[in-house]
This record gives C-alpha cells, sequence and structure tokens, in this order.
C-alpha cells in the first residue's frame, strides 16, 4: 500500500513539473510577443493582392476564354499542380490566415517560410494548415521572425479559387495562448507518464 502511494505522489509531482514548465513556457512566449508588439516588428494586418506575388496563378478578369465561378474580382485559376503565392516582407509571426475559398477540394495547403539571410524556400521550414473553418486555413508558426513567406494553396491544378486576403497575426483571445495543440498534448500527458514510470524503474532497482 505504502508503495502505490509513493508511485502515484511521483507521478502526481511529474504531472505537476510539467504543469509549471508549461505555463512558464507560455507566459514567455507571451513577453515575447509584448516585446515584438512594442517595438513595432510584429505585423498585425491583413494581406491583399496587391501585396502579394502570384506564380503559376492566372486572374480570370486576364482569361479570355475561361469564366470565373462568380463576379467577384478576386477568382483566380491555378494553372498548374505547384502554384504558390509570395510575401516579401517579415516580422514576427506567431500564426498566418489563408482566406480562400475553392471550388474544388485543394489537395494539401502549406506554408513555407525564410528566416532572415535566407534566399531559398526549403521543406524543413514547411507548416501544414489547419482548416478553422470553410475557407480559412491556419498556419502556426509558434512565434518565428521570417523574412519571407510562400503559400502553396492546392497541389492539384485546375482549381478556381475565390481569395480573399491573407492575415498576419490575426487577433486571438489571450488564453487560448495557454491551451496545448495536439502534439503538445501528447507531450504533456505521455512525457509526466513516462518519467515517472522510468524513475520508479530505477528507485526500485536500488531498493
Amino acid at each position: 500500500m505504502n508503495e502505490t502511494k509513493r508511485t502515484l505522489r511521483l507521478f502526481g509531482l511529474c504531472y505537476a513539473l510539467a504543469l509549471i514548465f508549461w505555463v512558464v513556457f507560455c507566459l514567455g512566449r507571451c513577453a515575447v510577443m509584448l516585446i515584438h508588439k512594442a517595438d513595432g516588428t510584429m505585423p498585425q494586418t491583413t494581406l491583399t493582392a496587391d501585396d502579394l506575388t502570384f506564380e503559376s496563378f492566372e486572374n480570370y478578369q486576364d482569361l479570355e476564354w475561361d469564366t470565373p465561378p462568380g463576379d467577384n474580382p478576386d477568382w483566380y485559376l491555378s494553372t498548374d499542380n505547384d502554384p504558390h503565392i509570395f510575401y516579401d516582407g517579415g516580422g514576427y509571426l506567431e500564426t498566418v490566415r489563408l482566406l480562400a475559398k475553392q471550388t474544388l477540394p485543394p489537395g494539401s495547403v502549406a506554408l513555407y517560410y525564410l528566416l532572415p539571410g535566407q534566399t531559398d524556400y526549403s521543406e524543413a521550414q514547411k507548416v501544414f494548415a489547419r482548416t478553422v473553418e470553410p475557407g480559412v486555413y491556419e498556419f502556426d508558426l509558434g512565434g518565428k521572425t521570417v523574412s519571407g513567406l510562400r503559400i502553396d494553396p492546392d497541389s492539384v491544378g485546375g482549381i478556381a479559387t475565390l481569395f480573399t486576403g491573407v492575415e498576419l497575426n490575426p487577433p486571438r483571445f489571450w488564453l487560448l495562448r495557454f491551451v496545448p495543440d495536439g502534439g503538445q498534448w501528447l507531450l504533456l500527458l505521455g512525457l509526466p507518464a513516462c518519467a515517472a514510470a522510468a524513475w520508479a524503474l530505477v528507485r526500485g532497482k536500488r531498493d
């Protein structure tokens, strides 16, 4: 019975330490965010088509024989299966949102980013989108200072897309910063249990 209580206390201690670590980590991220907001290096804006460069995209207004799905002038057609949207600006980014509605399933939607001093995009700096709602794709960069972005809004080609804009650091309720995502939940739930089990095993061998 005493051994069971000791084991439970050990597990409780490991989870308590994990919780403290997580809160301190989140407070640190909040402090970094506030510093960047204060010095003006954290952009919070919505980019329009005029702020971006399109590659392997055609605006329907420039197509003689194709009819757009609607009257909005921001309908674009991807001309191959690897279209890109480039943003040459930079700053401290936590979250980026692509506002775009497609007439067909787009396949994978991904974002690539450049760090200061870099010139080439790579798979090592790639973030896949999370669909917040239809037509809203969110990329979590985790807080990085970047010098450029590339968004791949579809991997199929020939898809009509109503492009509304790209949001940099959209407003977010501050308490949500303390809510882990899927991978972070796995770490917070799994690592303390593994650490407690390993320590109990080592202690058992010593006894």
